[in-house]
């Protein structure tokens, strides 16, 4: 059982193999406002979230749109990151990869979300994997930070009207070779939904802009990656499906 949650740990937590995902973010990263919009280029984190909002509130137009590219961060700084996107009523656009708590918090957060023909959406996980609860070497504060972090997130998913089950969904369609590939740096690093089935969660006011969302034509090298993922046709939305 140790093996099998270590082996679930690695591709939620992985973050080795998950930001090779997204070659662009290798040497580039870039908070603050272009072009009349917010530009999200790199790692979340509570030092460049604190960029975003500082160049947000000093600005004399306020930008309505946030450009995001980024591999994700720790789960608080998503969350606080998804927050202020809802409190300011922004709409969000995937520029490359949005990956973890991009994809968890600010994507779903948006007013309007912009796909366009190559944006990449990953899942792999949020404070909610089951893996937590039976992981019996975890720490006591890493056990009172999980509940913690649970409890924000399952009042961020209510704010928006989202099913919290949304990034654990895939976890349960994984398979165990799907993992142990994984841990040798090979296979899947996460899962996408179409954008019918990420309606079902509550995921809505979604625009492509062009003629089509449909990443893998344009970035062949990378769809093995990334599983897609059907939801069930008898699959009920649910608000606070998780709840401490």
């Amino acid at each position: 059982m140790k093996s099998l949650i270590f082996l679930f740990s690695f591709l939620v937590t992985g973050c080795a193999s998950v930001a090779d995902v997204e070659n662009s973010q290798k040497n580039s990263s870039f908070v603050g406002i272009k072009g009349g919009n917010l530009i999200y280029q790199g790692e979340i984190t509570e030092e460049s979230n604190n960029s975003i909002f500082s160049s947000f509130r000093n600005a004399k137009i306020k930008p309505n749109r946030l450009l995001i590219s980024s591999h994700g961060g720790a789960i608080g700084d998503g969350l606080a990151l998804g927050n202020w996107v809802r409190e300011n009523n922004l709409n969000v656009e995937v520029t490359g990869t949005c990956l973890s708590s991009c994809a968890n918090y600010v994507f779903p957060a948006g007013n309007l979300k912009y796909l366009r023909k190559d944006s990449v959406l990953i899942w792999h996980g949020s404070a909610w994997q089951p893996q937590w609860d039976s992981a019996e070497e975890l720490s006591d504060k890493f056990k009172t930070y999980i509940t913690v972090m649970r409890k924000k997130e399952t009042d961020f998913y209510a704010d928006i009207e989202v099913d919290n089950l949304l990034p654990v969904y895939g976890q349960s369609k994984i398979s165990l070779w799907d993992y142990i590939q994984s841990f040798f740096g090979k296979g899947t690093v996460g899962y996408d939904y179409s954008i019918a089935d990420m309606k079902k969660f509550g995921v809505k006011n979604i625009v492509v802009t062009g003629d089509e969302w449909n990443w893998r034509r344009y970035r062949p090298s990378r769809g093995s990656l990334v599983k897609r993922i059907k939801v069930d046709d008898d699959f009920e939305f649910k608000l606070r499906r998780f709840e401490m």
